[in-house]
This record gives structure tokens, C-alpha cells and sequence, in this order.
């Protein structure tokens, strides 16, 4: 469904993203870690075309980003930005309704097809009791979820997310974690999310693509991700490493002594 090959993206003298190759199939969910300022979030635009790739490739179907309407792009890939949304002066429901823009022209009127859009976006995220509410009343996780139903609403095969349980609470990182998993596991959406959780990444059935200053430092399964080597080398940072006490799976912590 997706391959990008060979991606360079420079602006003006900095290097952003270097040499970075990868592929996806439908349904795939990869997360993208490193370190501040490794190019993750500069990896997602270029993918929405947000800013200008340098050299390489992104494909989508076989076809180059660039062959593809800014509407029909939106039909293809919806995309989660970094901040909450809470500053946008619209009601809940209406900021969903704005969100089925790519299918639509300017003559065209709201249809029965796009209001189930809508209705689904907020029961599969758990936001239908707050449609009347106004962003700005929302908090962090209630917003962040508001978000990722707009996306939803959106109806595309494709998600992309940047770091989107940053700033919140461990409920609500659990919470939002949890709607991610149920698009991909249940919907089939292929995801794609930038985030600082290398526990979250190294889980199985996701794959890790781990950048460093702009260029591909490892990329693999996430079940292998965390090991401790690989994790120095990536953060500068030793890690302890714990089993958890109900599933079993390694957990790495930053060894603060």
C-alpha cells in the first residue's frame, strides 16, 4: 500500500530526513521513535505533502504522492497533528462534519452516508457525549480523542499520528492507545504513529522504524525492538530491563542511576 524510497527532505542548509526506505502493506501498524529531533514528524508531512521532499520517493498504490489531488489524497490518508485541537473556536460535531470535506464538492449537500460518518467516528471513540461541547471545554484526553474521530470521520485506509498521547495522563494515554489499536485490529486501518513510547513500540504485530539525526538507525518487529545495545546506541541513555508482572512481555525503563 505504501512505499517510500530513498526520501531525502532539506530545508534550506538542515538535513531533515536522510535515505529513508520502507514499505507497508494494508493493515500494517508501524511506529516511529527516536530521539528529539530525529526528523519523526518530518517524516509525516512530507507524507501529506505538508512540506517538499528533496529526492526519493512516497508511494501510495503504486502511485508517486505528487500524482494525487489534494482531495483525493484526503480520501487516502488522514492525518492527527501534535496539538489538541482545543484552541479551534467549532463545536465537536462540527469540527467531525468538517472532516468529510475531500468527499464533497462546493454544490454538493451533507448526505445520509456522511452524517453514519460522523455517528460512527464518535461511538467507536467513545465522544458521542460530547458533540455539543465546544473544543475548547474539552480536556487533553477528551480532545485527543475528539481528534482521532475526526480522522475517522474522514474515512481513510490510512491514519497518521504525531505523538498522540502527548501531555496526558497514564489513563489517557492508555484510553487513546486502546481507540488506535481498535481502528487497526478491528477496521484494518493501516497506522502509522510517531511516538517517545519505546514500550508502546516494541510490542508484537507493530513494526519500529527508529530514527536518529534524520536517517534510518534501525527498523524491524517490534517484539526484537527493545533490546539493550540498540536502545544506548539510539538514545545515549542505559535502560533496565523488567518482565511484567501479568503479560509477560519485557518492559524497558531509563536507568536514571
Amino acid at each position: 500500500m505504501i512505499e517510500v524510497r530513498a526520501l531525502d527532505v532539506r530545508l534550506q542548509e538542515k538535513t531533515l530526513l536522510s535515505n529513508i526506505s520502507f514499505s507497508l502493506n494494508a493493515g500494517d501498524y508501524l511506529v516511529v521513535v527516536g530521539p528529539n529531533g530525529a526528523g519523526k514528524s518530518s517524516l509525516l508531512k512530507a507524507m501529506m505533502g505538508i512540506i517538499d521532499i528533496n529526492n526519493g520517493e512516497i508511494l501510495f498504490h503504486d502511485l508517486p504522492l505528487s500524482a494525487y489531488p489534494q482531495r483525493e489524497l484526503a480520501r487516502l490518508i488522514s492525518y492527527v497533528p501534535q496539538n489538541s485541537g482545543r484552541e479551534l473556536p467549532f463545536a465537536v460535531e462540527d469540527f467531525l462534519k468538517m472532516s468529510r470535506y475531500a468527499h464533497h464538492s462546493a454544490l454538493s449537500e451533507w448526505q445520509p452516508e456522511d452524517q453514519a460518518a460522523v455517528e460512527d467516528a464518535l461511538r467507536i471513540t467513545n465522544t458521542a457525549q460530547f458533540r455539543q461541547r465546544q473544543m475548547a471545554t474539552l480536556s487533553g484526553g477528551e480532545s485527543q480523542r475528539v481528534m482521532i474521530a475526526a480522522a475517522l470521520a474522514q474515512q481513510t485506509p490510512v491514519m497518521l499520528l504525531d505523538e498522540p498521547t502527548s501531555y496526558l495522563d497514564p489513563h489517557h494515554q492508555v484510553e487513546v492507545h486502546r481507540v488506535i489499536a481498535r481502528l487497526n485490529q478491528q477496521l484494518g486501518m493501516t497506522v502509522i504513529e510517531v511516538s517517545h513510547d519505546i514500550n508502546h513500540a516494541g510490542q508484537r504485530g507493530r513494526q519500529v522504524l527508529a530514527l536518529a539525526e534524520g536517517e534510518a538507525a534501525w527498523q524491524g518487529p517490534g517484539e526484537i525492538f527493545l533490546e539493550p545495545e540498540r536502545l544506548r546506541r539510539l538514545y545515549q541513555q542505559d535502560f533496565v530491563f523488567v518482565t511484567h508482572p501479568r503479560s509477560g512481555r519485557t518492559i524497558a525503563l531509563a536507568d536514571a542511576l
